[in-house]
């Protein structure tokens, strides 16, 4: 789990700051008041005005105040006494979800100020090639992505930096809003490529995830047919089938020929 600890000093209220965190990173959202004393007995509220009920945490005589607290952040949520002893609000969020993207507003009641932090919360994975088709000298490679937000893009690359024709699908959002997107690329056995790279990238958030494939030299001589693969095997079964039933013959005369003959 990767941790992102954000200081975010707001010098005056209504002053909004873009804030990005990946899905599972620690955040910690800050705000400094501009008081040098220790404000840990003050109310401080944080809230997201597109909840019901829209109380992320509330702060009152140095403990949490859960009455009226969403329940999505309920356990969720702390403030930094280190923090407040020295005047800043830091709200501490671990393992940061994609539901908690939005608009964060601190209150600071002594001083009525009010400080805006605005949290964009992407998600991201590495892509998985696999094996789709072989047809004679030509194979298909598929490559996918799950789980990105926003929505990513995908491409194919040889390593000498050149992008290669590949057939991308549309990315599809499921319901938990994260992305998944797939494409396939067909290799010859002429062609030159031999070492591939599947590429994932999400501008907003900077991210990007590769998964590569060398495919060897005589790959591609060693191919066969699926239905020849099934054929042969059959052919060879039926045959050490054969040879064991011959032998299991033989052997079932020798032993009868040993045993003591009755008086007839």
């Amino acid at each position: 789990m990767e941790v992102l600890v954000l200081l975010l000093i707001c010098f005056s209220a209504g002053e909004a700051l873009n804030v990005r965190a990946l899905v599972g990173d620690d955040v910690t959202l800050s705000v400094d008041t501009k008081t040098s004393s220790d404000i840990g007995e003050n109310v401080m509220e944080w809230s997201r005005t597109d909840l019901t009920p829209d109380i992320v945490h509330r702060h009152e005589n140095r403990r949490t105040i859960y009455e009226h607290q969403n329940p999505a952040y309920r356990g969720r949520t702390m403030l930094s006494a280190e923090d407040l002893a020295r005047g800043i609000i830091s709200l501490k969020m671990p393992r940061v979800r994609l539901a908690d993207e939005g608009n964060y507003t601190c209150l600071f009641k002594s001083t009525e100020n009010m400080y805006s932090v605005h949290l964009l919360v992407g998600a991201a994975s590495s892509p998985v090639i696999t094996l789709e088709e072989v047809k004679g000298e030509v194979l298909v490679l598929g490559c996918r992505a799950k789980g990105w937000y926003p929505q990513p893009k995908l491409s194919w690359w040889n390593t000498d930096g050149h992008l290669l024709p590949a057939i991308t699908m549309p990315a599809n959002q499921e319901e938990d809003r994260l992305y998944n997107i797939s494409s396939t690329l067909v290799v010859e056995r002429k062609s030159p490529n031999r070492h591939l790279i599947c590429r994932v990238h999400q501008e907003l958030f900077n991210q990007t995830r590769e998964t590569e494939i060398h495919i060897p030299e005589n790959f591609f001589p060693g191919l066969v047919q699926p239905g020849r693969t099934s054929d042969g095997l059959f052919a060879v079964t039926g045959v050490l089938i054969l040879v064991a039933m011959v032998i299991l013959g033989i052997c079932l005369q020798k032993h009868l020929s040993k045993l003591p003959k009755r008086d007839g």
